[in-house]
């Protein structure tokens, strides 16, 4: 059943006639044949649009089955796609892959029950109305699609959902003086900052997922203040370094709200304590090696996840920043390819470089209406969005990869091999996060020139 139902989807040139179009046959020779050629006698033909394809059900294709279901949800009382609608409804309908399309429809209720909503109106064509939505997923894929196709206004979604989490924040705080201080730090500093960073480009996961923890920790301290019978403008240097000393790392994060409230005055004659920074755990050169012959020859693992942990043992690039590359960070030609990590493009070695190659031309979620021309290495599932750096370190970690300890890992073999300023240079690191690598390793290049320094003969 399965090679007769192969045989229907097959899609090439008839070795016998030249025929391009469907193959469901094979000659002596084992090459494939058209209907014609084979005297296969199948109808492929779509009565619809009349071309060979791929048949959902009998005489139609996947793509005029695909059309006729987002016609039927976005069509208004009047049977008719209104103009504003149109975008989405094209590039829906245009999807590489229909059948794709079809099964996320109609396997997803919500899916078509959003769509049916937006064609009659019952759902207005605002970011308000979608914000009264329950929150899912699905509401938010479809919100971004309607922004890829200029259905609705950009608008960051990090940003919007910082807002929209603080507010929420807010009305759980039963202390008016609590509620205030937190609402001023949250809309005047990290607010503030992440509309600006939304200015010059797109504000990262790792930006948002901050803002929210720091404001967490800085409510969690206004909460302890009040249990010790303190309020915020008696706080005092007993309290900071009691309340550090006493909890989880994560509580260091409120250096960023002691230094907001000291500017504001909140809190005066205090010394706020630097970050206690631990060396990292790291792993060592023979695993290192292993893990990188393990995904060079991984079968199953997604081909994206395998370059990931690849730019981390080879490059010791960060998570964050390999999420977020771009399709004009690699360059390929017929000889070699090259990426640019910094100002500088650097060779990639083999068999790495044929398994980039091979990634850039089968790129995932790029056949479907999210992402038909995405600018990025790694597009993501959202539409407009690349992946995010956790799937990147939940998978990486399933395989026995610990992205951190791994680039730590990689960094300590990297500064035994070429000078730490050079190495910062070619891989984009700042220098002091390379020089610190170089100590810990025990690198001989720490009195190495640095590039623009002079060197005077003795």
């Amino acid at each position: 059943m399965y090679c007769y139902q192969a045989a229907k989807r097959r899609v090439g040139t008839c070795a016998d006639c030249g025929h391009q179009g469907m193959t469901p046959g094979r000659n002596d020779a084992g090459q494939p044949t058209c209907l014609s050629c084979s005297h296969i006698p199948l109808d492929l033909t779509c009565h619809q649009c009349g071309i060979e394809a791929w048949l959902a059900k009998k005489n139609t294709c996947w793509a005029c089955e695909l059309k006729t279901l987002i016609t039927s949800l976005l069509a208004g009382p009047d049977s008719v796609v209104r103009p504003e609608l149109i975008p989405l409804a094209t590039a829906l309908a245009g999807m590489q892959r229909p059948n794709s399309g079809v099964t996320w429809i109609r396997t997803n209720p919500k899916v078509a029950t959003l769509l049916s909503s937006l064609g009659n109106g019952d759902l207005p064509l605002n970011h308000a109305a979608f914000d009264a939505l329950p929150k899912s997923q699905t509401v938010e894929y479809v919100r971004e699609l309607l922004i890829e196709h200029a259905v609705l206004p950009f608008r960051d979604r990090y940003v919007a959902g910082y807002e929209r989490w603080l507010a929420t924040k807010l009305a759980d705080l039963q202390d008016i003086e609590q509620r205030q201080v937190i609402e001023q730090f949250g809309r005047w500093h990290h607010l503030r900052r992440l509309r600006a960073q939304a200015a010059k480009a797109p504000v990262t996961q790792n930006a948002f997922l901050h803002a929210k923890q720091s404001t967490t920790v800085a409510t969690s301290f206004l909460h302890w203040l009040q249990e010790r019978g303190r309020h915020i403008w008696a706080c005092s240097q007993h309290d900071i370094d009691s309340w550090l000393s006493a909890g989880p790392t994560t509580r260091q994060q409120i250096d960023s709200f002691l230094c907001w409230a000291v500017r504001q005055r909140l809190i005066k004659g205090i010394k706020i304590p630097t970050r206690n920074y631990r060396g990292s755990p790291h792993i060592e050169e023979g695993r290192r090696l292993d893990l990188l012959r393990m995904l060079l020859l991984h079968e199953t693992m997604p081909a994206d996840h395998r370059i990931a942990g690849c730019l981390i043992l080879l490059f010791g690039q960060p998570i964050q920043r390999i999420a977020r590359m771009r399709m004009d960070h690699v360059k390929v030609t017929a000889e070699s390819v090259e990426l640019r990590l910094s100002r500088e493009w650097i060779p990639v070695p083999e068999p790495f470089a044929t398994l980039l190659r091979a990634y850039l031309g089968n790129r995932p979620h790029m056949n479907t209406a999210a992402n038909p021309d995405s600018p990025w290495l790694f597009p993501g599932g959202m539409p407009r969005q690349p992946i995010t750096p956790q799937m990147i370190a939940t998978r990486l970690s399933r395989e026995g990869l610990p992205p951190l300890a791994a680039r730590s890992g990689t960094w300590l073999q990297l500064v035994r091999e070429a000078p730490p300023s050079v190495l910062a240079q070619a891989l984009g690191i700042h220098p002091i996060t390379a020089m610190r690598h170089a100590k810990l390793a025990g690198a001989d290049f720490l009195s190495y020139p640095r590039p623009g320094d002079s060197i005077v003969d003795g």
